[in-house]
């Protein structure tokens, strides 16, 4: 289990700038050996990237993170590190981002991990799964891509903690305007920088916070598998943060009128918003997310096609067709062809993605522009 670094400093040294002379092979010596901080060579850290890994630890309220240069390349390298590379078993959310749930099955079958999914809204499920065998990590979102089910992440850290495995919480979705999961028990945040952080649609990043010694291991990661988020790229990150707030709120805010109009669209099967009353967990997101709902609203058409959906992704005019979410302007995305391509059908179905689920991330335009656009592509639909 990588510690939580509960008492640690906010700013660590290892990410501190110290300046020194770098003709010096000693001085040099010391840096490549991570015993003193310096900037000897991009892999193993710039001043921005820097910079915008201690904004992010402050943000979190973790002791330190890092950054790399992708949310996948960030979740990769935790999970290898924490539990695949030492033969410890993984606990993961049945209902996470498609491309991570592949990216497991592929170490399953390729490097013989061992990983479990489970139902993570289902806390005795949970509980079983975590008591069947040793665990070393249990791996959340916040809110699941793109179901939008919403984590206890209080409850799941007293279960991971009884059974001595790291919780691990990717807050992509609710972003750190909405919770901090630190302060709910979680070891680790995983974020996808590329998303709300960033939040303009220009740039890819990750980043993995939590305890000066799991730093020190994503550093080690960034150093050898050349992942290391460069410094433009962290720029425009920390441009992004100075928003962040503002952004998220207002995204929350068209969000939960886009959802209730949904609900009642005659083309519309169902709509899937924490913010609504009908949402399963609505109560414990109100309660974990202080009144916030998040940006992004799923819902499946009532002719749950592929032809009718991209009759429907082909008429927007002002949301954009795209896979990505978090941006200023609202974007459609379609999880059967793209985010859950490389899950089977059949699993896709169990879980509730169906031919006709469209994930709908709502940017800052004016709401009632973005309900006319979602109308009038209903209308061909």
């Amino acid at each position: 289990m990588l510690p939580a670094g509960e008492g640690e400093p906010v700013a660590p040294p290892l990410v501190q700038s110290v300046a020194f002379d770098y003709r010096s092979a000693a001085k040099q010596d010391e840096v490549f050996a991570a015993e003193r901080s310096g900037y000897v060579y991009g892999r193993y850290g710039t001043p921005t990237t820097a910079a915008l890994e201690m904004a992010l630890a402050e943000l979190e309220g973790t002791a330190a993170a890092v950054c790399f240069a992708s949310g996948m390349a960030a979740i990769a390298a935790f999970a290898d590190a924490c539990a695949v590379a030492t033969g410890g078993r993984i606990v993961a959310q049945e209902d996470i981002y498609g491309q991570v749930r592949a990216l497991f099955e592929r170490w399953v079958r390729e490097r013989g991990a061992k990983i479990d999914f489970v139902d993570t809204t289902d806390l005795a499920a949970v509980d079983r799964t975590m008591r069947s065998g040793p665990v070393a990590l249990l791996y959340v979102e916040s809110i699941a891509n793109p179901l939008l089910r919403v984590t206890d992440i209080a409850a799941l850290a007293k279960i991971a903690h009884a059974r001595g495995a790291t919780l691990a919480v990717d807050a992509t979705f609710a972003s750190p305007v909405l919770v901090r999961p630190v302060s709910l028990g979680a070891d680790v945040v995983i974020q996808s920088l590329t998303k709300y952080v960033n939040g303009h649609g220009d740039v890819m990043g990750g980043s993995v916070a939590g305890s000066n010694e799991l730093a020190k291991a994503m550093r080690d990661r960034t150093i050898l598998d050349g992942a290391y988020l460069p410094p433009h790229e962290a720029w425009l990150c920390i441009r992004g943060m100075r928003t962040l707030d503002l952004r998220v709120r207002r995204q929350c805010a068209s969000a939960m009128r886009v959802a209730t109009h949904l609900a009642d669209h005659p083309k519309i099967a169902r709509v899937r918003y924490p913010g609504l009353a009908s949402h399963p967990e609505h109560e414990l997101a109100t309660r974990q997310f202080g009144g916030l709902f998040g940006g992004v609203v799923t819902f499946d058409l009532k002719d749950a096609t592929k032809p009718a959906a991209f009759r429907f992704l082909d008429s927007l005019e002002l949301a954009a067709s795209a896979t990505t979410l978090g941006d200023l302007f609202s974007e459609v995305l379609y999880p059967a062809i793209s985010s859950h391509r490389r899950v089977s059908p059949e699993e896709r179905a169990r879980l509730g993605i169906s031919e006709g689920t469209l994930r709908l991330s709502v940017g800052i335009e004016d709401p009632d522009d973005l309900i006319a656009d979602l109308d009038a592509a209903l209308d061909k639909v």
